[in-house]
């Protein structure tokens, strides 16, 4: 009976592990007929493989974007962390509310007085409705919502004082000419009448020329210091200035609380600033309601709903992105099979020291924290804030001035940010199928493993995660490695190489496990009978970069990106082996002169 029990156990495992590998194939086979559409075959990997893989990748994010769209539509709630559910409550909203009436029912704008270009309403009547609002109490309903127009408020403790930092804004965002054409759009775009339109544009355009002026006006970056009951007294050596009512004010930006009278008011630029209070006064509220809804809305209204929720919920929705397709177990698993590879080829080497790798393995740490179980601190600092499916104006009221009263990120937040970036591609790659293994090791191994040693430090500055000790060695890899500073970094290429050996380590020995040689086997088969001439080793190589590709980039930096690529691949044997370049060829193997470890 034992034998009997036995060999249904043993059955049932061997059906297990063949619908296993019979799922691995497809996913592989799968990916690679895919590619077609991504790769220009015109172009040979052994000249020019950038090109090769990224010339036709341009659609790769946004289509990755509708992918996590669509997650967002079919989320289940219940299985949501409460700042998903707020992310998903934010999406329904933009997509389903952006027209006149969701902007009229704004808190900011019955607050403010309304668009007068927007109204039916005849000007004398929306002057009437707005005589008891100055233009200083305008600006301290968007200052107070995180849009700090005219000038910015810095506010700091120091020495149990508030110390108050009063910078005039000195920003063009765009030329004239660009300018003028938005506001147009903008004004089309809510259907305003021809007539009103063309009178609200006038207004518009000609407060942003007095504007600029006083931008393009020299100032010498001096400042001023007050104590605040001097500062609110204060004619600033303007005397056609009408006493402004500081306290309603920063009762707006510090909920209901006035700077006490010895606290510290310093102004920086204190003429330009002068400059832009006289205009204030001697332009009318219509005017200044004109300009600045229209200022406001303009970004808000040519942005999509991901452009929206990366600006101001950010951490969120790089948090949500890596789960959309993602097997976490297995993901999990491969973070911590890199995790591994670095410490078994870095930990003793001379290019890291000790500070670099605790930092390294805190950001590995984290990570898979994240991934299995989601960010609960994250969670917990947006508990406070609740988002509508409905309001999305009201909704981006609240997150502007919940960003606004938050620290500025962390380094660490800002390094998980920069890596959830690529799971837009990701997703777009994936279409639908999950992010499994041997995916994960083909599309996000040597993206993370490039993080994880980089994480070493918390400048961004190219090489800071060496060791003071690699000087020496670091200058014998740049004479070898045979590239031109002046076209590529000899950090950035150091950190790829040490990358792609810890990332391609780690996905050979997955593909070397005893049980998995008979269907590396066949897939090669398959893979190389195709039209593509593919290989499970070329799919590592495609399938990194092609993630990668970045054109959203601008003609200088794709050029620089090029270099990099094929500074890397030049440098690396596994690729010379994978496509079989030979002498002559533009990325013709330089590794035997270069020994990294």
């Amino acid at each position: 009976m034992y034998l009997k029990v036995l060999a249904v156990l043993l059955s049932a495992v061997c059906v297990s592990c063949a619908d296993s590998f019979a799922s691995v194939e497809n996913d592989l086979l799968h990916f690679s007929y895919k590619l077609e559409q991504y790769l220009d075959t015109n172009k040979l990997p052994c000249q020019d493989f950038y090109g090769y893989v990224c010339s036709r990748s341009a659609n790769l994010s946004q289509t990755g974007k509708e992918r996590f769209q669509t997650f967002l539509r079919v989320a289940d709630d219940e299985q949501l962390m409460d700042m998903e559910l707020q992310l998903v409550n934010f999406f329904k909203s933009c997509e389903s509310a952006r027209g006149a009436d969701a902007l009229r029912n704004s808190q900011l704008y019955r607050a403010s007085g309304g668009w007068p270009a927007l109204e039916t309403a005849k000007p004398n009547a929306t002057a009437r409705r707005n005589q008891t609002l100055s233009w200083l109490g305008l600006l301290g309903h968007f200052h107070e919502m995180g849009s700090p127009y005219f000038f910015n408020v810095e506010l700091t403790m120091q020495s149990n004082k508030r110390l108050v930092v009063l910078r005039p804004d000195s920003t063009r965002r765009h030329t004239m000419r660009k300018f003028e054409q938005r506001v147009g759009e903008l004004l089309q775009s809510f259907d305003i009448d021809q007539s009103r339109a063309h009178v609200a544009a006038l207004e518009v355009l000609s407060l942003e020329r007095s504007r600029r002026d006083i931008v393009k006006t020299e100032h010498i970056e001096d400042e001023v210091q007050f104590s605040y009951g001097n500062f609110k007294r204060s004619a600033f050596g303007n005397s056609s200035l009408a006493r402004l009512d500081w306290d309603s004010y920063f009762r707006k930006l510090l909920g209901g609380k006035t700077p006490q009278a010895t606290d510290t008011i310093v102004v920086k630029q204190l003429p330009r600033l002068v400059d832009y209070f006289v205009l204030l006064q001697n332009t009318s509220m219509h005017r200044l309601l004109n300009w600045i809804w229209t200022d406001y809305l303009m970004d808000i209204v040519d942005s999509d709903c991901h452009q929206l929720a990366e600006t101001y919920a950010g951490d969120i929705y790089a948090h949500v992105v890596q789960r959309v397709s993602a097997d976490r177990v297995e993901l999990t698993q491969m973070y911590s099979a890199l995790g591994k590879a670095y410490t078994e080829q870095l930990a003793k080497s001379v290019w890291v020291d000790e500070i670099s790798q605790q930092s390294s393995k805190q950001f590995l740490g984290r990570i898979m924290h994240l991934t299995l179980n989601g960010d609960e601190r994250l969670n917990a600092v947006y508990h406070e804030i609740v988002l509508g499916r409905r309001s999305f104006y009201r909704n981006l009221e609240k997150l502007r001035r919940f960003q606004r009263k938050r620290q500025p990120p962390s380094e660490s937040s800002q390094q998980l940010r920069q890596y959830a970036q690529i799971f837009d591609s990701v997703n777009a790659l994936l279409g639908k199928q999950n992010l499994s293994t041997p995916l994960n090791h083909l599309l996000v191994a040597e993206y993370f493993a490039r993080s994880l040693v980089a994480a070493g430090s918390n400048s961004r500055t190219p090489g800071a995660w060496r060791s003071t000790d690699s000087e020496r060695r670091f200058a014998a890899f740049q004479n070898c490695s045979g590239i031109s500073p002046t076209q590529v970094n000899a950090d950035e290429l150091l950190l790829g190489l040490l990358a792609q050996r810890q990332a391609l380590s780690c996905y050979k020995q997955w593909l070397r496990q005893p049980e998995r040689v008979p269907l590396q086997e066949r897939i090669d088969s398959l893979l190389g009978v195709g039209r593509m001439k593919l290989s499970l080793l070329r799919l590592y190589f495609i399938g990194s970069l092609l993630v990668d590709c970045r054109s959203e980039l601008g003609p200088l930096q794709q050029e620089r990106k090029r270099q990099l690529v094929h500074a890397v691949m030049r440098n690396s044997r596994e690729f010379g082996d994978a496509f079989q370049c030979h002498s002559g060829d533009a990325l013709a193997g330089q590794y035997q002169r270069c020994s990294l470890l």
